[in-house]
């Protein structure tokens, strides 16, 4: 489940006990409670009450990390829950706004430095900053942000054990680098390598006794355990705690995908179709929270049950009203599951044998500058047709 869905607070740094080690410097109640609610109203899908929360913090903490920390998250939902990760001008926004909250954390650590909240503040916008790399296939600058990330989090840490949110971005650095092929993978070895295994029992730490983060960390595990050809794949477990997010959260499209996703993950592809429908209904019910921007996801989701099945008309069908939804505002920059179903399209046509479509589809896709990292698939699908060998794959764009 690979970038399906970003756990807003990714390493987001807040201590779970409401007092540290004598050397820790507490986080003030009324700024820990403020926080809560932003990140409680981000995950509601509540960008302006989660902004007003971050922004009354900042007015009584204005050189404390964490407000504007808060609000350059604010910013990042913005691109994840409303754009979908398909706004270049969202990415640049964001990463001013963390550029802005690192160096105020860098200041105030310089004061106190014996503030394991600061700490573990400065390793979740390192960690925002690899993420964004990873999103943008610039495994070189995730590599190092993300050694930043480890190093302040395990600062904090030293000042802190009992600080378990801590656990996140931790558990996330150790399982990442693990795991990680090619350029990244030789970094490792010379300077920091990983350990997935014990990535994974970190985050389940954080997940079991995390205040902030325990959340973020369940979502992680179910990405991890939802991932296609991984060695720690658990399905089952990812479709039980999706479940039970979907519970938490009935109006949360996100959390919704991400049941859609562990079910077609543990091959229940009807009860997968179900869901996938009732998310395609809400949509075009206009139903809060449901944004027309997600139409392309859901198609292509849809799409992706059928072409697993080799129901390959069904498939080419909602490939391409998926693909149609490209062209119903041209002045909105493309949607990156849009441009994967034009892919898509193409896997069927390969399918059908129809070499020549597919790579009629294959160039258009290409034809889109690649902002998601799609040109290796593309590439290689343009060498050699893809094949039913391929199948079932994963349903999100690589």
């Amino acid at each position: 489940m690979k970038k399906l869905i970003l756990p807003v607070l990714l390493c987001f740094c807040a201590a779970a006990a409401a007092a540290g080690t004598p050397k820790s410097e507490p986080l003030p109640d009324d700024l820990r409670l403020l926080s809560k609610k932003g990140i409680d109203a981000i995950y509601s899908v509540d960008i302006p009450e989660a902004r007003k929360n971050f922004d009354e913090a900042l007015s009584k903490y204005p050189d404390h990390p964490y407000p504007h920390f808060g609000l350059a998250m604010a910013k990042w939902a913005s691109l994840e829950y409303l754009e979908d990760e398909s706004d270049p001008k969202l990415y640049k926004e964001y990463e001013a706004m963390t550029d802005k909250a690192l160096n105020v954390g860098l200041a105030w650590v310089k004061k106190h430095p014996g503030d394991a909240n600061a700490y573990m503040c400065l390793g979740g916008m390192y960690g925002l900053s690899a993420r964004l790399a990873v999103l943008q296939h610039r495994w070189i600058s995730a590599y190092f942000e993300g050694r930043k990330a480890i190093s302040n989090t395990k600062t904090a840490l030293k000042i802190d054990p009992e600080m378990y949110d801590a656990y996140l971005g931790l558990g996330l650095y150790e399982y990442y680098a693990g795991t990680l092929s090619g350029v990244v993978k030789i970094l490792a070895k010379f300077f920091l390598s990983g350990d997935a295994k014990h990535g994974i029992e970190l985050l389940t730490i954080c997940k079991e006794k995390g205040y902030f983060n325990s959340m973020a960390a369940k979502l992680m595990l179910i990405e991890i355990y939802t991932t296609t050809g991984s060695p720690y794949v658990n399905r089952e477990l990812a479709v039980k705690w999706s479940h039970e997010l979907r519970e938490a959260y009935p109006e949360h499209p996100q959390m919704q995908f991400v049941e859609i996703v562990s079910l077609y993950e543990n091959r229940q592809y009807e009860d997968c179709r179900k869901e996938a429908l009732e998310y395609l209904h809400a949509i075009n019910d206009g139903k809060p929270a449901y944004r027309r921007r997600y139409l392309p996801r859901i198609l292509t989701a849809m799409g992706t049950t059928y072409l697993v099945e080799k129901k390959y008309d069904q498939a080419e069908e909602y490939f391409a009203k998926a693909a149609a939804t490209l062209k119903e505002d041209p002045a909105a920059h493309p949607a990156r599951w849009g441009v994967w179903a034009i892919v898509r399209l193409g896997n069927v046509y390969d399918l059908k044998g129809l070499r020549a479509k597919a790579l009629e589809y294959y160039k258009e896709a290409n034809s889109y500058k690649d902002e998601w990292g799609f040109s290796e698939s593309i590439g290689n699908y343009l060498k050699k047709p893809f094949a039913e060998t391929q199948l079932p794959g994963q349903m999100p764009p690589p």
